[in-house]
């Protein structure tokens, strides 16, 4: 539509309303002029003249009638046009509200965007920092010549030396995580406990203590407490610095402490003779060099022959730890756990966290558990030699042997043990190979075929740390057990917290549905054997009941 077309409708539009008011009004002044000049200049009736008034009134009322109708229809239109106009008005504020809550969000998004690559920059630069950390943590694990452990608020064991795990006779994968009372004695986490909670409230102190050791040995050594702080300035955890005496009382270097000093001399020299070493790589991929062993090993400048020459020149002692039968109905009364120690050049002992990782790296494990067969055999042949064969056979105790993954993977090794058997005329019945829960995950087919191989001699099997990852019974129905060792994690606990009682509880329900022994490990006091023994478990295994002796 065009404008002028537009405008013309607009002047009708304008029109109408006033041509509607006008018209009424002309025809009414008409007919009052009319009628005026009928009744002075005409001679008409006066029945004439009231026609010509009513037909006047008439003609009024209905002016009168137009005006008012639209007048109310111009107020209607008007209110309805005020009305319209403040809707409009309305409308617009809100359009202007809604643009400004728009606007006001976007900006917030723009922030909330550089806000967000801000902290994505931070959580990298954390990240990086903590890998840095971590890879520096490992080459200090490596590296450090400290006995040093990290204890946390829940008094779980963290970051570690080398020297640590050697001096608890623990292999260093074990001891993340793990409780301090389970990485050291009971007796050695009970002394430390008074000055380990002053340190968990701030208060650092040295103190010269007095501790058992795993060997069962008292040793006086210098313990630091010190109290590490997060960023927000709260202890998160304490470092334990422990230094053993350099001197005896009398001012003379002991056995152990020469031999240390003589290991640090020859992996000096034999650092400058540039002597071969061990290329390893830590957790983040970093290489670094592990030192022959240093004071732990003697200064003997190659490790692996060094772990080679006590295998072929009976360079290791065997402990045994007694498991006993909680029940008097029990068919087996007694068992030993086979534990392994080797020898320093001054006929000490060395612990086994201090050789077994080196053995472990070069793929010496097979060797050392052959070694520890052969001679466990050879002691029971002894034994049953020495005394009353029907008195053996009645109550002689059943030998237990740790095995590690690499030898479960060994497919030569049953052949071995029933070969050993062979020779010494002795039943498989005196052996129970011990596997490690994780193992057995691991390396499940080789340890059914491990399993299977040696059943039908009379070896009996027991799968070892059951329930610190979790209580799943898959694998244990896939392998031919005789016994189920609960883990000593779950056990030193179960006087305090109610869940690890109930899963002890639930273990030994099943076992009892599959036909499993079941063996309570780190059993420390009377009263957690007392509460073994109404739960129902076969046998405990611990410090409370038998340190680890020489096993003849």
């Amino acid at each position: 539509m065009t404008d002028a077309a537009t405008r013309r409708r607009r002047k009708r539009l304008r029109l109408g309303p006033l041509m509607r008011v006008l018209l009424p009004s002309l025809f009414t002044l008409t007919l009052i002029v009319l009628l005026i000049f009928t009744i002075v200049f005409t001679e008409y009736t006066w029945q004439w003249v009231m026609f010509l008034s009513g037909i006047l009134f008439a003609s009024v009322l209905s002016m009168i009638s137009a005006t008012w109708k639209s007048s109310w229809r111009m107020a209607r239109r008007t209110a309805e046009a005020v009305h319209y106009k403040q809707r409009l008005q309305a409308e617009i504020q809100q359009h202007r509200g809604t643009r400004e809550q728009l606007e006001r969000e976007l900006a917030l998004h723009q922030l909330d965007r550089t806000r967000l690559a801000k902290e994505t920059e931070a959580h990298r630069q954390i990240a990086a920092g903590k890998r840095a950390a971590e890879s520096r943590l490992a080459m200090l694990k490596l590296h450090l010549d400290e006995i040093a452990v990290f204890v946390d608020r829940e008094r779980n064991c963290g970051f570690h030396t080398r020297r640590f795990a050697a001096w608890a006779g623990m292999p260093s994968m074990r001891i993340d995580g793990l409780a301090l009372e389970e990485a050291l004695s009971a007796s050695a986490a009970e002394t430390l406990r008074p000055r380990l909670l002053d340190a968990m409230d701030g208060r650092g102190a040295r103190a010269e203590m007095s501790i058992e050791h795993n060997s069962g040995k008292e040793q006086v050594v210098m313990v630091d407490f010190l109290p590490q702080r997060d960023d927000s300035g709260e202890v998160s955890g304490t470092l334990l610095l422990i230094r053993e005496p350099q001197a005896t009382a009398y001012g003379a270097l002991t056995s152990a402490d020469a031999a240390s000093q003589e290991a640090q001399v020859s992996a000096a020299e034999e650092t400058h003779r540039g002597a071969t070493k061990v290329l390893i790589a830590d957790e983040n991929g970093n290489s670094v060099y592990l030192s022959s062993l240093t004071e732990e090993l003697s200064g003997w400048g190659n490790p692996r022959e060094r772990i080679h020459h006590a295998i072929q020149h009976d360079g290791f002692d065997l402990y045994a730890q007694e498991i006993v039968a909680l029940a008097a109905d029990e068919p087996q009364k007694s068992m030993h756990e086979l534990l392994i120690r080797m020898h320093d050049e001054e006929q000490n002992m060395v612990p086994p966290g201090t050789f077994l990782p080196i053995a472990e790296r070069f793929n010496m494990m097979p060797d050392i558990d052959r070694f520890v067969v052969r001679k466990a055999i050879a002691a029971r042949a002894a034994m049953d030699a020495a005394s009353d064969p029907a008195a053996n056979s009645a109550g002689a105790p059943l030998l237990c042997i740790n095995l590690a993954r690499s030898t479960i993977e060994d497919d030569a090794f049953p052949a071995f043990v029933l070969r050993a058997l062979e020779r010494s005329g002795m039943p498989g019945q005196i052996l129970c190979f011990e596997i490690a829960d994780g193992d057995a995950t691991a390396c499940l087919p080789d340890a059914v075929r491990l399993a299977r191989e040696l059943k039908p001699a009379g070896c009996r099997f027991t799968l070892d740390g059951f329930g610190r990852a979790g209580i799943g019974f898959e694998h244990v129905k896939a392998l031919p057990l005789d016994y189920l060792k609960i883990d000593g994690s779950i056990i030193l606990q179960i006087l305090r917290v109610p869940e690890a009682l109930a899963k002890v509880r639930a273990i030994q329900r099943v076992s009892n549905v599959i036909g499993l022994r079941t063996i309570a490990e780190m059993v420390e006091s009377d009263e957690c054997l007392e509460r073994l023994r109404a739960v129902g478990v076969n046998y405990a295994q611990g410090f409370g009941i038998a340190q680890p002796r020489p096993f003849a």
